[in-house]
């Protein structure tokens, strides 16, 4: 089912039941499609729980840590200038 984004924001809870029990609806801004609300299926998991899984990513159950040790800045540049020198 196509359907306009504001139709979507005035009657959002009806469109949510319909697509709960089943249906596909492509939601469209001035007629082009720009998103599609599908029903969850039973065995989809989210993507990273699949790539650990596969083994291509791991998990140990805890929230990241980040680096062990900080990257060393050099020199007296700014922040913002070693962001956009490194996206050159």
């Amino acid at each position: 089912m196509r359907v306009g984004i504001r139709e979507v924001k005035n009657r959002l809870s009806e469109y949510l039941r319909r697509v709960k029990q089943g249906e596909v609806l492509l939601i469209t801004e001035r007629n082009v499609p720009i998103a599609k609300l599908v029903p969850v299926q039973e065995n989809e998991q989210p993507l990273l729980f699949a790539l650990v899984e596969q083994g291509i990513a791991s998990w140990q159950g805890g929230k990241p840590r980040g680096v062990a040790v900080p990257p060393e800045i050099r020199g007296t540049s700014s922040l913002a200038a070693l962001v956009v020198e490194d996206r050159r």
